[in-house]
């Protein structure tokens, strides 16, 4: 058996292509030219561009590991934590309906009943730790799980074949966790929704492949202006007091741009085109 493996992710891909511009092989998610970064591509449309000698030819695995010997350093996932936590919410969400609303309350981020201070918040928070991650699978109504969970569709199993599905979870936990956070202590209230987690998963991927380009509302755009946008609208309408989270927004959006920022870093910028 052939050890199919890609040159991008090094995962075994059972039909893996070759790339005409470079010669490499690739699995499904990375045969074209701009999901990985193709040299060849660029030479090409910088005018220098030559066919590859010889396009690389699946070996036998213990041949071609002999070859290599290279560590495996990349863990890519395949979406499945994304699928998971949309799963997830649409069971939390057919259950806050059967549960009983204390038991519902009880999951929902908040501050104290009578707070006096970002202290005291503190203080509540930390002896209700749990709701930092249970309020993001909760959500007000149809529309808005129904937003949050197509951003997530499309943006969330893009970004976990991209830096892997532990380093997925963690930025979608973390940036919901500090978004939330803060939103509570500036703004004290109840807070529930996974926006602010989604809006990370957005943020760090505009930073890796900030030419994806996706349809907002029909309008075809790039992600980082689609980015932009966002934020800005969210800024003005922080003081508009229409019971949405704003700054929590704002605050996973920033998270998820630090977090692509220091992957690209390490790894570098991935184009790509995306239709949503």
């Amino acid at each position: 058996m052939a050890d199919n493996r890609c040159d991008f992710c090094d995962r075994y891909e059972m039909l893996p292509f070759n790339c005409k511009y470079c010669g490499g092989v690739f699995c499904s998610s990375h045969r074209l030219p701009e999901y990985h970064n193709c040299p060849g591509l660029k030479a090409m449309k910088q005018g220098n561009w030559k066919p590859p000698a010889q396009a690389r030819k699946p070996q036998p695995g213990n041949q071609r590991r002999k070859k290599l010997r290279l560590p495996r350093v990349r863990l890519p996932g395949q979406g499945f934590y994304a699928y998971g936590i949309i799963a997830l919410c649409v069971i939390m969400f057919i259950l806050q309906f059967i549960l009983p609303p204390a038991l519902t309350n009880a999951l929902v981020l908040s501050g104290p009943p009578q707070a006096e201070g970002p202290l005291s918040t503190i203080v509540y928070i930390l002896t209700h730790a749990w709701t930092t991650i249970t309020y993001m699978f909760l959500h007000a109504n149809i529309m808005h799980i129904f937003f949050n969970m197509l951003m997530l569709f499309f943006f969330g199993p893009l970004l976990e074949r991209q830096i892997g599905s532990v380093r997925f979870l963690g930025l979608y936990l973390g940036s919901g966790v500090l978004a939330g956070l803060v939103q509570v202590l500036i703004f004290p209230g109840a807070v529930i929704g996974a926006s602010a987690a989604v809006f990370g998963v957005m943020g760090a991927l505009a930073m890796l492949m900030p030419d994806l380009r996706i349809y907002l509302y029909f309008v075809p755009m790039k992600i980082i202006y689609a980015v932009i946008l966002f934020a800005v609208l969210d800024l003005l309408l922080i003081p508009s007091g229409d019971q949405v989270a704003h700054a929590a927004h704002l605050v996973g959006l920033a998270a998820g741009l630090a977090y692509g920022y220091l992957i690209k870093k390490n790894k570098g910028t991935v184009q790509a085109y995306y239709r949503v």
